[in-house]
Formats: C-alpha cells, structure tokens, sequence
C-alpha cells in the first residue's frame, strides 16, 4: 500500500526520561504472553513517545518516529543490540550465537549488506515468487484438507508452521527429511535473543546454534558436490568477486531458513485468530475477495508477527529531539507504531479494507523484509482457500508463544467445517 499522511497532524516529538513510562515498558517486556499488549503500547506512547531509558537507549512508539530511525543512514545495525536485557542480569550472549549474526544480512549495514542481500534477493523478487504459487497452493490445499479431516487439531502444527517451513525449504535445498527437525533449534536460538532471555534459555539457544552451523555446513559441502536447482547450490557455485566466504554462507543460509518460516507462521496464527475474533470480517472477505491485498497488510498490522528492533547509532544523529552518539541502541516498537491513531484511523479496529497507508510489519529502510513477497503469497494462498471452502471456529483455549519479540501462537486449536458448494 501507498503511504498516505496521517488522519490529523501530530505534535512534535520531544524525547525525554520517564521512570513511570520506563517500568510500564519493563513490564510489557516481561510479560510475553500478554493477549492484548496494545494497551499497554497506547498507554507508554501517550506517556512517552519518545523514551530515554536509564541506560540511555530511546524508545519510539509513534509511527513516525519509528520509520525515520529505520531510514536514517546514521542508525543502522550491530550486534551491541545483543546487550540489551530487560531481566535482573546483563546477558552475555556466547561466541557462536554472536558470530551467527555478525555474518548475515541481519546486522550488517553498507557496502556489506548491499553485497549480501545483492547475492540472495534474485529469488525473492515478485516475478520469481511468483512462479512459486502452483505449488504453494497444493501444500496448502493438502494442509488444509488434513486439518479439516480432525476438528479440533491445532493449526500451527497442522497449518501455520509446516508450510512456510516446506516453502523456504523448496526454495533453498532444505532435504525434506530435515525441514521439521530443525525447526525447534531455531526457536531455542531466537528465543536466546529475546531481551528477557534467562541463562537457560540463552545456553540452550547456543547449543542449537552450534547445532544449526554443524547441519548447514555439511548441507553447504553437499551443494557443492552435488549442486541442485536450489538457492544453496546456486550460493555455494558464485564466482563473483564479492561472493560470500564461507562463514558469510552458512550464516545466511540459517538466517533465510529461519527468517522464512518465522513471520509467515505467525502472519497465519496471528492472523487466523484475529478473524475468528472479528466473524464480521471474516464474513466481509467470503464476500469480498477482491479485499485480499489490503486485509493481508491490515493483519499484518493489526497484531504484528514483530513487535520491535532493535537498532544501533552508527553516526551523531538527532531523532525525536534526542541528540544521540555511536553506539547508543534505538527500540522501533512496530507493534506501538502500527496501533498509532496519528497514522491509522481506530487502529485498536481490525478492518480489512484499510487505505491509511503502509505498516511497520516489515520494517522499513535497507532492512525491509527480504521474504516481504514471500510471506505474503503465502497468506493470500492460505486466506483464499480458507475463505472459499472452510468455516473455521474456535476449539480449545489458544496458547501463546512466550516471546515479546516475535508475537505469535504455540497452540491454536481450530475446527473447519467445509462450506457448501466450495471450492
């Protein structure tokens, strides 16, 4: 969608400490499960949109305020982010989890991010993702039939993690008998890089880490030889001058398994559940298709599968009235952001045929979302069969994901029931 101006003007903001907005924004941090933790975002922007913790870090809840930061050049990424803790400790993270992201796109900034995501984007334009959606609606419509086979199964199992983990799969070489396998490492690793992370969580996300390079670096010797019609064969064969090293290599190829699978699984959760909550609109779309485009970006905003980055201040910069130094972190609250009545009209509404502009669901700036295309051909996939064919109902109480970072469901039973006629 077009960015469009806000609905009203918006005073300027000046950024300041808070000890009361400071706690609240602990307090949403450390309570993960939190259903609803867009109250809490209303009541910290209209405190302090733009936040000075104790450490110095700033915190920026309005929408504005967050897509300048992401599209300033001065503040970009690096892995001090690592050092951001909200629990009673500082956390150390261990050497292979930091080397893990030191190499990839996902805390590089210019040239080398240019040169890395040069490599991969090929295919993840539109025209090639494309081509991909034969074949992701066959998953998807066996997906579907199977769930619906077993009323009352849970979707993420069933749905919303199986398919974008098979899709990424597809694309990078990922042998099918290790796809699903691998999926819970990549969890225990994102879930060490949650500003809450104990030392459990955080030794648990290095052994998986360790255990991650272990199975990319033998997959990487196997494409080289005995390349395939793969991402990774394709990766591991370039000559060019600015090919990637070896460690470049395995880095992004975890970070684009993962990443790949990560926000569209909980797109589908997140997205699903909100449309159970809202059968007014989920009606609206049975008998609006044309509705598609825009109710995937409202879902996406609505209860974003990110809820925040964290970005680092490479060069002087002022940002909502905060003179700030290299080195000093930047939280871009996108779950804040995209609930910010000065850019979208009754925004705590879920309304599928939004027009008030583009979201924060992807990021914006250099780092916008590589797999953007990806994720969302796989929605409007899942959207479009769901509504032609299913009525899906509620079965069982949801369970969500203990993570604030990434928002999304470890359980959301669900029951299809087959609508006459549909096909």
């Amino acid at each position: 969608m077009a960015p469009s101006p806000p609905p009203h003007d918006a005073a300027p903001t000046m950024a300041r400490t808070d000890p009361d907005a400071e706690q609240l924004l602990y307090e949403l941090m450390l309570d993960p499960g939190n259903e609803n933790p867009y109250d809490g975002y209303r009541r910290l922007r209209e405190q302090a949109p733009a936040l000075v913790t104790g450490d110095g870090t700033l915190v920026l809840t309005r929408f504005e305020d967050c897509d300048t930061a992401l599209r300033h050049r001065s503040i970009g990424k690096s892995d001090d982010v690592l050092d951001l803790g909200i629990g009673d400790e500082a956390m150390d993270r261990p050497g292979t989890m930091v080397d893990l992201l030191r190499d990839s796109m996902l805390f590089a900034n210019p040239p080398d991010h240019t040169r890395l995501r040069r490599l991969v984007s090929s295919a993840f334009t539109g025209r090639h993702v494309e081509a991909l959606r034969a074949a992701v609606t066959a998953r998807t419509q066996a997906m579907l039939e199977a769930l619906a086979a077993e009323p009352g199964g849970d979707f993420m199992d069933a749905v919303a993690l199986p398919l974008p983990v098979n899709v990424i799969s597809d694309l990078l070489g990922v042998p099918e008998a290790d796809r699903l396998a691998f999926t819970p490492k990549v969890h225990a690793l994102i879930a060490a890089l949650e500003p809450t992370a104990d030392r459990d969580t955080v030794a648990l996300g290095e052994r998986s880490g360790r255990e991650l390079v272990d199975y990319f670096t033998a997959l990487l010797a196997d494409k080289r030889a005995r390349p395939a019609d793969d991402m990774l064969s394709r990766l591991v064969a370039s000559h060019e001058d600015d090919a990637l090293d070896e460690q470049e290599m395995i880095s992004t190829a975890l970070l684009l398994f993962a990443a790949g699978f990560e926000t569209t699984t909980n797109l589908l959760g997140n997205g699903l559940h909100a449309l159970l909550n809202s059968p007014d609109e989920l009606r609206r779309l049975r008998d609006r298709p044309d509705l598609m485009p825009t109710a995937i970006e409202e879902l996406l905003r609505y209860d974003s599968p990110v809820q925040f980055s964290a970005r680092t201040v490479l060069e002087p910069v002022t940002v909502a009235g905060a003179d700030l130094e290299p080195g000093r972190l930047v939280l871009t609250m996108f779950g804040a952001a995209n609930h910010d009545p000065d850019r979208f009209t009754e925004p705590h509404r879920l309304d599928l045929g939004r027009d008030d502009g583009s979201h924060l669901a992807f990021a914006s700036g250099l780092h916008f979302c590589l797999g953007a295309h990806l994720t969302r051909l796989e929605a409007q996939v899942f959207l479009t069969l769901l509504v032609r064919r299913y009525d899906p109902a509620p079965a069982g109480d949801p369970v969500r994901r203990p993570s604030f970072t990434v928002r999304g469901f470890d359980r959301l039973p669900v029951t299809l029931s087959p609508l006459p006629g549909g096909g």
